[in-house]
């Protein structure tokens, strides 16, 4: 036989077809669109001009918003009415810089692997006025009320019993730390949503309530938490975000020969912002705060974000907010790769050439690297990250449009004021009657979220009035304090482009990582194996202390390796909810399209590869559910059947498979 192969185009284009036709067999579903009805309260209008009372100026600003997401060309969003066109404020330094909107046509670019972004679809966020918006907004808010307190005392009391290395001052203050966060937690298990009650707003599907925690009792334990880590007692952080390669205690990461250190830089303690209401409203009319915190070497007494020049591990929950306001968003997927890539984790058994691989291909004679090794796994990290984030700019902006938790929380301190959000200042409360956008914004509100919760607490969920009146007592407002100057970013609330890229990157470590010990088969890989010992960031003397010890804690269970990833995702992706940007709903949906999304490209991938290896990947999915269709065209799976775990075989097709064994 010659070389090349004749036949070798022919082959080349015969897969690359298929690859297409793996991806684009199946029609795309219909998306759930929502109703937005003007003058548009609860829909996202960050960028847009908002007036005193914090509506739009003009409703028709919107229109020309959404007319925008709904088309691929650029020409058309750039006639939207971005806000700094219109209306520009000053300072003692001049104009003030104004934000745009982030990648509004994003979702409309064509990905050449993997499903294409129509091709996915996400279900409705919950709607205002039902019961599981009050338990998020809920959470949220008392996220930020807890912002400040150290992430050792969110674990069960037996594991903060359990830590080694605490002094007798940092004991009585943990242990009252815990005692905060335990009467938090009953406070949120009245909210109706947590205690299983049923309201008419909610969504009555049955393989969704799970997942968003209808009923579920809110606990020290696995309060602020996710989905798919260990079914018992374990730490609030994945040891992904602490640990190092090796010697774990470090703190650093081996990449190639240089180190990554685990270390955050320290937000100022006490510090939240827009809390007021003109605080507010001038980010809602784009204005970037954050330049007024940037530091000025000529003014040493400016106020800043940071403690200057100091590091350290992720102690308090500010601190996990401070990682996601300027990660990569891949970065502690990448960081946890080279974690298992150091330690010399096995890889799927169905992948070939690896020493623990039960694949019949022989390693004899070569070893993995440009393929099935490091560099394969690395690039991939990236590369679903790219297709994860164009999918979740088309439901942002072309779909759902959801309004951020910082606008949600206006409508609170709207209501507490008597309509009247700006009163420190003249002005005239709303109306009650007539077609204007006030007296519009006024009967929505009334039918809507003032019937969680009254000032004399007599609402559906006094609970929230409660978190309500903790946040005035502290700030003078209801509106929901924000980590960041800035709040959210341009874009809308769901999905979430971190828990997005989270459940992507997840996923593909998932996929490629055995969950299984190959050497004691039936039970998990460990990343922490039982008895042995897991760390835990020391809460320090203080919120202002940044020298952090990484304390041991035994874990009699251990902590397994898929318990720690899953913990990563929702890590990343609730620690974006601890800031004020996003809400529960946000993370849990958009995990699932980002695993769905790594599950197609994984798909194609098998098609790339010489069809003697054999290679097959095994994925445990964060929840068992109904897989998209675009994903079982070929498949041996039914549509309508909850799966927990796939194999996906050579030629990109879906299997049911058993759960990792021992993690239950």
């Amino acid at each position: 036989m010659g070389f090349p192969d004749p036949k070798r185009r022919e082959d080349a284009v015969w897969r690359r077809n298929e690859a297409t036709r793996l991806s684009t067999e199946v029609e795309h579903p219909e998306q759930e669109r929502v109703s937005e009805k003007s003058p548009f309260i609860f829909s996202f209008t960050k960028g847009l001009f908002h007036l005193d009372s914090g509506l739009l100026a003009d409703p028709q600003h919107f229109e020309d918003f959404r007319t925008g997401t709904q088309s691929s060309d650029p020409a058309v969003f750039a006639d939207v009415p971005l806000n700094c066109a219109a209306w520009t404020i000053k300072d003692q330094n001049g104009l003030i810089e104004f934000r745009q909107w982030e990648s509004p046509t994003a979702g409309f670019a064509y990905v050449l692997e993997g499903p294409d972004p129509l091709a996915l679809t996400m279900p409705a966020a919950p709607a205002p006025g039902s019961a599981e918006l009050a338990a998020e907004m809920a959470e949220v808010y008392q996220m930020a009320l807890f912002r400040d307190e150290p992430i050792a005392a969110f674990m069960d009391e037996s594991l903060i019993g359990g830590l080694q290395g605490l002094s007798a001052p940092q004991k009585k203050d943990l242990k009252a730390s815990h005692g905060k966060a335990a009467n938090a937690a009953d406070r949120l298990s009245a909210m109706r949503w947590f205690a299983g009650t049923d309201h008419q707003l909610d969504t009555c599907a049955g393989d969704i309530r799970p997942r968003r925690r209808f009923g579920h009792a809110q606990t020290p334990g696995n309060m602020f938490r996710g989905l798919g880590e260990d079914g018992w007692p374990t730490p609030f952080l994945s040891q992904f975000m602490i640990a190092g390669t090796g010697e774990r205690d470090t703190g650093m990461v081996r990449f190639g020969n240089q180190r990554i250190d685990q270390r955050v830089r320290v937000a100022k303690p006490g510090r939240d912002y827009m809390t007021t209401w003109y605080d507010w409203l001038d980010v809602q009319n784009a204005l970037n705060a954050r330049k007024r915190y940037e530091p000025d070497p000529n003014d040493e007494d400016k106020e800043t974000e940071f403690v200057p020049g100091a590091y350290r591990y992720m102690s308090r929950l500010r601190d996990m907010a401070t990682y996601v306001h300027d990660d990569a968003l891949y970065q502690a997927y990448l960081n946890a790769a080279l974690m298992l890539l150091g330690e010399k984790y096995p890889f799927d058994p169905g992948i070939p050439y690896h020493d623990a691989s039960d694949n019949a291909v022989s390693r004899k004679n070569q070893e993995p690297f440009a393929l099935f090794g490091g560099p394969h796994l690395l690039t991939l990290v990236t590369e679903v990250s790219s297709r994860a984030l164009k999918a979740v700019r088309l439901q942002k902006f072309s779909v759902h449009r959801r309004m951020r938790p910082e606008a949600a929380g206006a409508l609170f301190h709207t209501i507490y004021t008597g309509y009247d959000p700006n009163r420190e200042h003249e002005s005239k409360p709303w109306p009650y009657e007539g077609d204007t956008s006030e007296a519009r914004a006024r009967r929505e509100l009334g039918r809507t979220l003032a019937t969680y919760t009254f000032p004399d607490g007599n609402g559906l969920d006094p609970k929230l009035d409660e978190i309500l009146q903790e946040v005035a007592n502290k700030h003078c407002t209801r509106l929901l304090p924000m980590a960041f100057p800035e709040g959210s970013p341009m874009h809308p609330a769901y999905g979430a482009g971190h828990a997005t890229v989270a459940g992507a990157c997840v996923t593909l470590l998932k996929a490629f990582f055995n969950m299984e010990n190959p050497k004691a088969r039936g039970t998990p890989a460990y990343l922490v194996p039982p008895e042995g010992e897991a760390l835990v960031p020391s809460p320090g003397n203080n919120a202002d202390d940044v020298k952090i010890d990484l304390l041991s804690l035994k874990m009699e269970k251990g902590l397994t390796l898929e318990g720690e990833l899953n913990k990563l995702m929702w890590n990343i992706s609730n620690a974006r909810n601890i800031a004020g940007v996003h809400y529960f709903t946000d993370y849990i949906e958009s995990a699932l399209l980002g695993e769905a999304i790594t599950i197609g490209i994984l798909r194609e991938q098998m098609l790339a590869y010489d069809p003697r290896e054999h290679v097959s990947m095994t994925v445990p999915l964060l929840v068992p559910r109904k897989l998209p269709k675009v994903l079982l065209n070929g498949s041996s799976i039914n549509p309508h059947r909850d799966v927990a775990a796939v194999r996906i075989d050579r030629h990109g097709h879906l299997h049911e498979a058993l759960p990792t064994p021992g993690r239950a």
